[in-house]
């Protein structure tokens, strides 16, 4: 039922309690999970076209993408779809060379001793890119950009096959653009186990990135720390902050294109009581009695939205007041915002640019969207000289000795010409 909710002390609980529900995740990785990595850890390709057969219903005989099935699939694309990823393609490496033109090795010079801090970028990336229902093609530009841009040499693609056991032609092309070959039937959490582990055809790899389902993202949490991972994702999300200067049909269709991701969930907070009774007349008639995750909140003050959306953090935040700057200044929990009546979340979600894989259920917190950044590493260059040894070497043998690491004590005294035995 779709209903408004006043944010007073009748509701407040409630609200509170509901964006807690909406934000949790499974904290522990499921059996029927781990028994399927640790199968396809034994096993390798075998196990892997096991579970093809069990969740894709499809017999694979070789789980690589053929130069062949790549080329045969720009005649199975629509000509003006692929203008477009050409173009989507292009703003994306925009943004990302101008994120990577932004991190910046430096030096640290100090009384004989130099620390020099440098990016250097992982040696090889997996990207998941979701089959399901519908392509989503666009998420290789997202994931496979950041990683060639970082300067990522070997980047693998795995996604599940159709009914058909072929990979979808859009992810094909939109891989082949980008100069990706190697690219693997596969889906779920025996693909994600494949790129952790490697088979005797998917290679291990340093990273893996890219959303999925609940069984390739409990996957990538259980594999974290034998490969890297970007972040959680979970159900897609999105918070509205609104007042009367919204365009209600504007924002109608922003709920309705989150409801179009299935388990999503979405939050309308809005100071105008005509908004509020506007979108709730809308989504009556659009939805009758299906239930759907929306819920729409009412506030008196934009500083109970705010607080609101801080404590929700969600994956996408849509602001359209009077005074955006203000309410900026003060969000402190959204990996991406969205602004004003003229910026829906799909524009960024396709074509703006910037990353749409992005943390869900609350992570916002302390993860960020996908970037060059996730595919690079810093490393710290100490140099330091005789002076600089015997200037601050005595300090740093007093707080060695301090925690009882005598040796560690000896080896700067040692240097100072000491005697340490």
């Amino acid at each position: 039922m779709i209903k408004i909710l006043n944010y007073d002390n009748k509701n407040k609980k409630y609200i509170l309690n509901y964006i807690n529900m909406i934000n949790k995740t499974e904290i522990s990785v499921p059996q029927n999970i781990i028994k399927i990595i640790n199968d396809v850890k034994k096993n390798k390709d075998r196990a892997i076209k096991k579970y093809e057969k069990q969740f894709d219903n499809v017999e694979l005989k070789e789980l690589k993408v053929p130069v062949s099935k790549i080329r045969e699939a720009y005649d199975l694309i629509d000509k003006n779809v692929l203008l477009s990823m050409r173009i989507a393609m292009k703003n994306i490496e925009k943004y990302h060379k101008l994120q990577k033109k932004n991190i910046r090795n430096f030096i640290f010079k100090n009384s004989g001793y130099t620390i020099t801090q440098k990016y250097i970028p992982i040696e090889s990336a997996g990207i998941y890119i979701p089959g399901g229902q519908a392509p989503l093609f666009s998420t290789v530009f997202m994931a496979a950009v950041p990683a060639k841009i970082a300067g990522v040499k070997n980047i693998v693609i795995v996604s599940p096959p159709r009914y058909n056991g072929e990979i979808n032609p859009y992810i094909l092309v939109a891989a082949d653009i980008l100069g990706i070959k190697d690219i693997y039937r596969a889906g779920g959490a025996q693909a994600i186990a494949a790129l952790a582990f490697g088979t005797e055809t998917i290679p291990k790899v340093d990273k893996i990135a890219g959303p999925g389902n609940i069984y390739s993202t409990l996957a990538k949490k259980y594999v974290f720390g034998i490969s890297g991972i970007d972040c959680i994702n979970g159900p897609s999300e999105i918070t509205i902050i609104a007042d009367d200067t919204a365009n209600v049909d504007f924002i109608f269709y922003d709920l309705l294109a989150q409801a179009e991701h299935s388990n999503g969930h979405s939050l309308l907070i809005t100071t105008s009581k005509q908004v509020a009774f506007s979108i709730e007349k809308k989504l009556k008639e659009k939805f009758e009695q299906r239930e759907i995750n929306i819920m729409i909140i009412y506030v008196k003050k934009i500083d109970e939205a705010i607080f609101l959306a801080n404590y929700k953090a969600p994956e996408h935040l849509l602001v359209i007041t009077k005074d955006n700057k203000k309410i900026l200044n003060k969000i402190k929990n959204a990996p991406a915002i969205f602004i004003g009546n003229y910026t829906p979340v799909a524009f960024g979600d396709y074509i703006a640019g910037a990353n749409h894989i992005l943390p869900t259920n609350g992570t916002a917190r302390f993860f960020s969207g996908l970037s060059v950044l996730d595919f690079l590493k810093h490393t710290h260059i100490i140099d330091c000289s005789k002076p600089a040894i015997d200037k601050f070497g005595p300090y740093a043998e007093m707080m060695a000795k301090t925690e009882k690491l005598y040796n560690h004590s000896k080896s700067m005294a040692i240097r100072r010409g000491k005697n340490v035995i």
